[in-house]
């Protein structure tokens, strides 16, 4: 288990002992849009968004997946809302599996608001072949609190992959019940 006096983590969901989370699909309404830069969209997508698992995806639905579009469970949504982060649009999703028709609205989409570039390049292992910004591939992360601020939650601005959460909602998290998560201590993360 993650040290829990660590100041942040970053956030994963892998599939449990009993099953493989399904996997999904999703056609964007909108080539334009995406959904992990951190910035609020300019017009809303159509809802619910529509997302499909192809057959022989199905599967156990996760608690939070970021592919191939955030989504992540309500009660993850409203312990989140409670916790007081403000940053996050969601959007209700319809589910649909595509060999039996069925379908359920579990899932929300989400748009987390805000990139925060607070990386400690100096103490961290990475590679960036792009530069540093959005596709860093990091092998252990240093996190600069004095580059977060107040920030509770956030995508990580040097690798939009990365969300990372406070200690103060990680609690909150653990408080509500919710066990299907994993926080990673930054200098374990690779991603």
């Amino acid at each position: 288990m993650a040290d829990s006096s660590a100041a942040y983590y970053l956030l994963a969901c892998y599939s449990p002992e009993e099953g493989d989370h399904a996997q999904y699909s999703y056609e964007p309404d909108d080539e334009e849009r995406s959904w992990i830069i951190g910035q609020p969209f300019d017009a809303p997508p159509p809802v619910p968004v529509p997302v499909s698992v192809e057959p022989g995806e199905e599967g156990l639905v996760p608690e939070l997946t970021d592919v191939p579009l955030p989504l992540m469970s309500r009660r993850l949504a409203a312990c989140l809302s409670a916790a007081g982060v403000a940053n996050i649009d969601f959007y209700p999703a319809r589910v649909t599996e595509q060999a039996s028709g069925r379908s359920h609205e579990e899932l929300l989409a989400f748009n987390l608001i805000g990139l925060v570039a607070a990386a400690d390049l100096s103490r961290s292992t990475f590679s960036a072949p792009d530069g540093p910004l959005l596709s860093v591939d990091f092998d252990g992360l240093a996190i600069d609190p004095r580059k977060v601020g107040a920030a509770d939650m956030f995508r990580l601005a040097e690798s939009v992959n990365g969300i990372v959460v406070s200690r103060r909602v990680r609690q909150a998290i653990l408080d509500a019940g919710i066990t299907t998560l994993e926080f990673i201590l930054p200098e374990e993360w690779v991603g």
